[in-house]
C-alpha cells in the first residue's frame, strides 16, 4: 500500500541526504526542498529525486512528508504552514531531535487539522544514514506503527516503538544525553593526555582493550592521532541545542541534570568563543 506513496522529504542535510537516497533506491517518489545548502539538493535531484520550489507545490502532490530538522523552532515553524496546506489524513513522519513540548503541540494541532502525525528521532550519524543503518525512536499510537516502519525500512535498520507520541522524544534526549556525555568524555580525557605528556596511539590502544571503549572513541581517537578532528561530525551548535533539550527534560533528576549543566557550559563557551560551526571532536586541535 504505502510502497506507491509520493514523499515530500524536509530537510535534506546531513543525516536527510543519505535517507532520501535509500529512499529513492527502494523505489520511492521522494520530493525534496531546498533551505540553505544547495549541493545536497542537486546531487538528490541527480539520483532521481523532484526539487520542489515551495511547501505548497510538494503539499500538492505528497501524502507522506518526512522531518528531518535542526531544531525544534524550525519544525515548528515549517509546520505552522504545512499543516495548514495539506489535506486531510496527510502523515507526517518527524525525525527530529525535538523538545518534549514540541512533540505534544504538533500532536495537538495535527489532531485538530485531521492529520496523522508520528515521531521518529533518529539513532546514528551521517555514515549510518548513508548506509541505511539508522535507528528510529517511534512514538505514535499502535496502530500506525506499521505504517511508520514501512516508509522508513529504507533507511533503519531498527526501528522501535516506544510508546505513544512523546516517548520518542523522551528516548532520543535520553540517548543524545549518553552519546554526547560519551564523545565529551573522550575529548576531554584526550586533552588531558595530550597536555599531560601521553601518547595518543598509545593510549587509544590500550583504551580501547578496556571499559573505556566506545564507538565515539573510535570515531574521534583515530582521526586525532593522524592530526584530522572530524571524526564526530556533529557541530557545536547542535550540541548546545541538544543539551539545552536535555537539561529541560533532566531536570528533575539531580545528579543526571548536573552532569548535563557541566557538559552544557563547556559548549556555551565553545561557541561563544565562536566555534559553534565547528565539530564536537575539533575540541581536541592542538595549538
Amino acid at each position: 500500500m504505502y510502497n506507491k506513496n509520493k514523499i515530500g522529504f524536509i530537510g535534506a542535510g546531513i543525516m536527510g541526504q543519505g535517507m532520501v537516497q535509500n529512499l529513492l533506491e527502494a523505489g520511492h517518489e521522494v520530493n525534496v526542498i531546498a533551505h540553505r545548502n544547495r549541493r545536497p539538493i542537486e546531487e538528490l535531484v541527480a539520483l532521481g529525486a523532484k526539487e520542489m520550489t515551495s511547501l505548497s507545490d510538494m503539499a500538492s502532490c505528497c501524502n507522506i512528508f518526512i522531518l528531518c530538522l535542526p531544531s525544534s523552532q524550525v519544525v515548528m515553524s515549517v509546520c505552522d504552514v504545512l499543516f495548514s496546506l495539506v489535506l486531510p489524513k496527510t502523515i507526517i513522519i518527524d525525525c527530529t531531535t525535538n523538545q518534549l513540548f514540541t512533540v505534544k503541540e504538533l500532536a495537538k494541532q495535527a489532531k485538530f487539522a485531521q492529520l496523522k502525525y508520528v515521531e521518529a528521532p533518529l539513532t546514528g550519524g551521517q555514515q549510518q544514514s548513508r548506509d541505511a543503518m539508522l535507528g528510529a525512536i517511534v512514538g505514535c499510537d499502535i496502530d500506525d506503527f506499521a505504517m511508520v516502519s514501512n516508509v522508513l525500512k529504507p533507511c533503519c535498520s531498527q526501528i522501535e516503538r516506544l510508546g505513544e507520541l512523546g516517548m520518542g522524544a523522551t528516548t532520543k534526549l535520553i540517548s543524545n544525553f549518553l552519546a554526547l556525555g560519551t564523545a565529551t568524555l573522550v575529548v576531554e580525557a584526550m586533552k588531558a593526555a595530550h597536555n599531560l605528556g601521553v601518547d595518543w596511539e598509545k593510549f587509544y590502544k590500550l583504551s580501547s582493550q578496556g571499559s573505556g571503549h566506545s564507538m565515539s572513541l573510535d570515531r574521534i581517537a583515530p582521526k586525532a592521532i593522524s592530526g584530522t578532528h572530524d571524526g564526530y561530525v556533529f557541530t557545536i551548535a547542535n550540541t548546545v541545542k541538544d543539551m539545552e533539550y536535555i537539561s529541560e527534560l533532566l531536570s528533575d533528576q539531580p545528579d543526571a541534570a548536573a552532569i548535563t549543566e557541566v557538559f552544557l557550559r563547556i559548549y556555551k563557551n565553545a561557541a561563544n568563543d565562536g566555534r559553534q560551526d565547528a565539530l564536537l571532536s575539533s575540541r581536541l586541535e592542538t595549538k
